[in-house]
């Protein structure tokens, strides 16, 4: 079972649009009480599957450079539950900054449950390297490719998860994701910022600086 015992708060302040700037005692305090909340209330959980590199599940010119000298190809899901979403749209009502706060700890939350999903995965595969995440939306993957994802990962019933009518993961704190596997080192395994550096969407308010 992976549980996460802290979040990490520089990043937070990126997605809050605050790169680089030491936060003030409002804002600090208003990301303890944010952590504390989150890490008490979720549930995170996630489930994969190894797929072909023509499955359907995938699509667009990025996503084949990124398994091009991959072995396998492994699709994940993975979510922090509902009570986290309940947390947002409760303080969205009765406190609107703890609420961004909250929303932006919670991103990060996901983001490092899915980094200790690759750990994990690391010792099914020993031996082998591993691409970067690349999901729906990135570059030219389409995001309509989410709908075969969900069906092959069946996360409606392992995981609660499941789509809205305009594709978005419902909970919103929930991650799908491919990673290729291969034999070979990947050069430009790294951090989030490779997946920045290979998206079209420039005016992403939370891309990294490059």
């Amino acid at each position: 079972m992976i549980t996460l015992s802290s979040l990490d708060r520089a990043e937070a302040l990126r997605y809050m649009g605050g790169h680089g700037v030491n936060p003030d005692n409002i804002t600090q305090a208003l990301m303890d009480k944010a952590e504390e909340e989150i890490l008490k209330i979720c549930r995170p959980v996630y489930t994969f599957t190894e797929i072909p590199k023509d499955s359907p599940a995938l699509g667009g010119e990025d996503i084949k450079k990124v398994i091009e000298k991959s072995e396998k190809v492994v699709l994940i899901a993975a979510t922090l539950g509902i009570y986290v979403d309940k947390l947002i749209r409760k303080a969205q009502i009765t406190d609107m900054a703890q609420a961004v706060v909250i929303d932006a700890m919670a991103s990060v939350a996901i983001e490092q449950f899915m980094d200790k999903i690759e750990v994990e995965l690391s010792k099914r595969y020993s031996g082998y390297y591993f691409t970067n995440r690349f999901s729906p939306g990135y570059g030219d993957y389409p995001l309509e490719k989410q709908r075969e994802i969900v069906r092959l990962l069946n996360t409606e019933k392992k995981l609660g998860l499941n789509l809205t009518e305009s594709l978005m993961l419902n909970p919103t704190k929930s991650v799908t994701a491919v990673i290729g596997v291969g034999k070979e080192e990947v050069e430009e395994k790294r951090s989030c910022t490779s997946k920045c550096s290979r998206c079209g969407n420039k005016n992403c308010p939370y891309r990294r600086a490059e």
